[in-house]
């Protein structure tokens, strides 16, 4: 299966019934999102049958919904395309038997685009942007990191960081409405708010970044994209891309960014007095 999705919607486009050249359209306008959109999503935004979805799927050669969005996602990645994601389910894991055939081709291929998206936080590295963040971390006593999934588990491996350079955060599990409500009395004007949010994007974390940014808190987002829910609050802005066709997010690109962040940090603020020695019990 050499052709990507898109060659596939070019040539089968004039042998397609009105409704799915309606889905085809909206698969080309959308591109960036359609690898996180689930089938009842799409079925809803077009007003289309699940049913006629599905055949459109095996119109362009795949079996299933999933397998198109698997596409979809290569594609992105090959192109280099990355935006913006939604989507209201986890992704698919399940690869296409036809990838199977040469299992060690396809595990060298993963390696390459976790390479590249290495390659490519590096040859867009903006040193100044990094070191302005950090400083925020220095001037900044009173500390919140929030996220949820993989972006939870950032937010733990920048709290773990930060704690190793006597720097106190706290972090909020935005999935969990007790660690969101035993937060909020704490953000004002004093507060560094760090909202990490890399696909699928969790609308709990938009509106407590967007909350935070009302009770006059200075943002700090971390994302996958300028066009993500949190990046239109941040007073700066961390991004770095996350998706290869295995993974909605691979770790390796966000955690160097985390460990450059943190890095800078440390070149920042030294042992200043002022940040060596806070406590937690001092900040909330």
């Amino acid at each position: 299966m050499n052709k990507d999705i898109m060659m596939r919607i070019e040539e089968t486009y004039p042998s397609m019934t009105k409704k799915q050249r309606r889905i085809a359209d909206y698969m080309r306008k959308n591109i960036d999102t359609m690898a996180f959109v689930t089938l009842k999503e799409l079925n809803k935004e077009l007003g289309i049958t699940e049913i006629t979805i599905l055949n459109t799927c095996k119109v362009l050669g795949y079996k299933s919904f999933n397998e198109m969005k698997y596409e979809v996602r290569k594609y992105i990645n090959v192109n280099r395309r990355m935006d913006i994601y939604k989507q209201n389910d986890y992704f698919n894991t399940a690869l296409p038997e036809y990838e199977l055939s040469d299992k060690e081709r396809l595990l060298t291929e993963i390696c390459m685009e976790e390479r590249c998206l290495i390659e490519e936080y590096i040859k867009n590295f903006d040193c100044r942007q990094v070191m302005e963040t950090a400083r925020l971390f220095i001037e900044y006593h009173k500390i919140i990191l929030c996220g949820r999934g993989l972006s939870h588990i950032l937010c733990q491996w920048l709290a773990s960081d930060l704690a190793g350079s006597q720097i106190p955060s706290m972090i909020v599990n935005t999935e969990l409405n007790e660690s969101v409500y035993s937060v909020l009395p704490a953000l004002d004007a004093d507060t560094l708010f760090v909202a990490i949010s890399f696909p699928d994007y969790y609308f709990m974390t938009e509106q407590m970044t967007k909350y935070a940014k009302m009770k006059g808190a200075k943002i700090v987002g971390i994302t996958d994209s300028p066009g993500a829910g949190v990046a239109k609050y941040a007073d700066k802005l961390l991004t770095v891309r996350s998706t290869t066709r295995m993974f909605l997010n691979t770790a390796s690109a966000p955690m160097a960014m985390i460990n450059m962040l943190v890095s800078a940090v440390k070149i920042e603020g030294g042992m200043e007095e002022g940040v060596v020695g806070k406590e937690f019990g001092e900040l909330f």
